[in-house]
């Protein structure tokens, strides 16, 4: 009887494992996809970063290019700075936004020629959803110029030779006035040039042509005389005169050119030019929208000093030395533009 009953509970036993098998077994069959997870609740909660106060210090702004379509404007890398606004006004008018960058610098390319703006910019970064900026940068302002700015050269016989020999390398959008044997004072005083019926001065003739640079090749015809202050102060009311048609014109006084060494006596000798151009250089050095361009100098002399280039006096170019010296001052323009 025992037996009996000991047998009985172990087959009840086997066959209740071999129920949990099959079950086992079906449930691993369901398909992917279809099983059934239970979550587990989240009991972790995100906490807020805590903000953190950054400090920037100030930029320095500079305006490297300031030309048509491309006013080029620099900066410092601020530390902990995450980027920069960049801020622009027009002549009475208040700033508007017009980038948001992290670079530390920016090309304007909207700005129109012949005018006005003022740049500024401050850094930026956040913390903890707040956001930090640093003061405005000191404001620069910038005049636009023209891509093709408006150009007369202005001189005696030399500029009359451009014409001559050279016109067609002249720069783009350029004009000539010139009269043999003119000088600085004649410029301004002598009604020798005839525009439209009328008799005027080659300043005057000038500032018909409204132009946004001026260059002037006049002084040898002064220079035997070996005093440049005269001629100096004549270059300065010239200067006043055309700044009253445009405030922003630019004069580029070029260099007396050298003489060789067997130069007529109607020149001036090399050592009084020199001295000329020294008081030229050191003019245009202190004074704002003034150049002194000599360069074109090494293209018509020797290597010690004299005039190479020369027409047969020893004093005016030859034709090849003249297309010589328009092609580099096209060039010269160029690169003061894209300055």
């Amino acid at each position: 009887m025992k037996r009996v009953i000991g047998f009985s509970i172990i087959t009840i036993v086997f066959a209740f494992a071999l129920v949990c098998f099959a079950g086992g077994k079906e449930a691993s069959a369901e398909p992917v996809g279809e099983q059934v997870t239970t979550k587990v609740p989240e009991t972790t909660t995100h906490k807020k970063q805590p903000t953190k106060k950054i400090t920037l210090s100030t930029p320095k702004l500079k305006i490297k290019k300031h030309y048509e379509k491309h006013i080029k404007l620099d900066w410092n890398n601020v530390s902990k700075a995450q980027n920069y606004k960049v801020y622009r006004a027009k002549k009475g008018d208040g700033f508007d936004l017009i980038k948001t960058t992290n670079k530390s610098s920016f090309t304007d390319k909207k700005a129109k020629k012949r005018t006005t703006y003022k740049y500024k910019i401050t850094a930026e970064a956040k913390s903890g959803g707040k956001t930090f900026t640093s003061k405005d940068s000191k404001v620069k302002s910038v005049y636009v110029l023209p891509k093709n700015p408006r150009v007369v050269i202005c001189g005696e016989c030399f500029v009359e030779g451009m014409k001559l020999f050279a016109n067609k390398y002249r720069p783009k959008n350029s004009h000539f006035v010139y009269k043999i044997g003119i000088s600085t004072s004649g410029m301004l005083n002598d009604n020798y040039i005839n525009y439209k019926g009328n008799s005027i001065t080659a300043i005057e003739r000038i500032a018909y042509y409204n132009p946004d640079r001026v260059y002037f090749l006049i002084g040898m015809n002064e220079a035997k005389g070996g005093n440049p202050s005269n001629t100096i102060k004549n270059y300065k009311k010239a200067f006043k005169l055309l700044k009253k048609i445009n405030p922003h014109i630019e004069m580029v006084l070029m260099a007396l050119p050298p003489v060789g060494r067997n130069h007529s006596s109607g020149f001036a000798s090399n050592s009084k030019i020199n001295k000329y151009n020294k008081a030229y250089k050191k003019y245009a050095s202190k004074t704002k929208n003034v150049f002194y361009y000599s360069r074109y100098r090494k293209l018509i002399s020797d290597g010690a000093g004299y005039l190479k280039a020369s027409g047969g006096d020893g004093g005016h170019w030859s034709s090849g030395g003249t297309i010589k010296v328009v092609k580099d001052l096209k060039k010269h323009s160029k690169s003061l533009t894209k300055r």
